[in-house]
């Protein structure tokens, strides 16, 4: 009879510990949608609905890859497949993010900013492909045929570098709107949630660098090659802690009041028009009184 070693059983542990978390943030976004999904609310339920079912397929082949190629060979598939689109998720999060936070006048199809950001995705169906024509998928010859599973460095290094250099752009790009806001965000009225949807942004994109970091360098330092629990395990951690951190990020007043009261309700065209139309009031009432003096 079978019986897992200690790597299987912290395996299953963490992936059971991880299905929980997100099936937790999934619920509890889903439960609080009380009017239509919007596009940022969209990405998020699509990013967490990723992640479970990432989770929850790495739960699965943790325990049956051992001697069963088909189970190895989903194993990594799982991590360059579903994994990376979790990701983009992820990174469509951000440009949104970038785009909200440059206070823009025009549509996000319109925008420049948000075509760029689009524009660096575009490199991922390349890494993809990399990872895909360098992937490693071998079951050991021997009891007990454990699987091992990952991507030769042409494949992996790539990735990495093209990570790092995505999510340290969008990190220069919070802080800037963070320390050095232009003269539209420090006037706006909505300028102290802008401000604080920028420093906790901050804090999302440095931990998806660092998790992603982690992840690939342990697969570079292992040559490639990482038993198939281990890869599983460590990308699992990497994608549901940035999740957590991203459901922290969103469920914070500040945001949600800005979401809610601005993006939601007409764009954020109808409060900039709304102002407006205050100062001419202003100014109609300014003329009226100075007639009476």
């Amino acid at each position: 009879m079978y019986v897992p070693d200690v790597y299987e059983i912290l395996s299953e542990i963490n992936s059971v510990a991880c299905v929980t978390a997100i099936s937790l943030i999934l619920g509890r976004k889903v439960a609080s949608i009380d009017g239509p999904i919007y596009y940022v609310r969209g990405l998020l339920l699509v990013m967490y609905s990723l992640t479970l079912a990432f989770d929850i397929i790495a739960c699965m082949l943790v325990s049956t890859n051992n001697g069963n190629f088909v189970s190895c060979i989903l194993g990594f598939f799982n991590c360059v497949l579903l994994y990376t689109f979790a990701k983009l998720a992820l990174y469509l999060y951000f440009i949104e993010k970038i785009y909200i936070l440059s206070l823009p006048k025009v549509a996000r199809l319109r925008s420049p900013i948000y075509w760029i950001g689009i524009g660096l995705l575009v490199p991922y169906i390349a890494l993809i492909t990399l990872m895909i024509i360098n992937r490693v998928t071998v079951i050991e010859p021997e009891h007990p045929y454990h699987c091992t599973i990952g991507t030769k460095l042409p494949g992996v290094i790539p990735t990495l570098c093209y990570d790092c250099f995505f999510t340290l752009l969008c990190i220069a790009i919070f802080v800037k709107c963070y320390a050095f806001p232009t003269v539209a965000q420090q006037t706006s009225p909505q300028s102290m949630s802008l401000k604080i949807m920028a420093k906790r942004n901050i804090i999302v994109t440095v931990v998806a660098c660092i998790t992603a970091t982690i992840n690939y360098t342990i697969m570079i330092v292992l040559d490639g090659q990482e038993r198939g629990l281990l890869a599983l395990s460590i990308t699992t951690l990497d994608i549901t802690v940035v999740s957590c951190v991203v459901h922290w990020v969103t469920s914070h007043t500040a945001e949600l009041q800005y979401v809610e009261n601005v993006l939601n309700k007409g764009g954020l065209d109808k409060p900039m028009r709304l102002e407006i139309k205050q100062h001419q009031e202003v100014v109609v009432l300014t003329e009226l009184s100075s007639n009476k003096i």
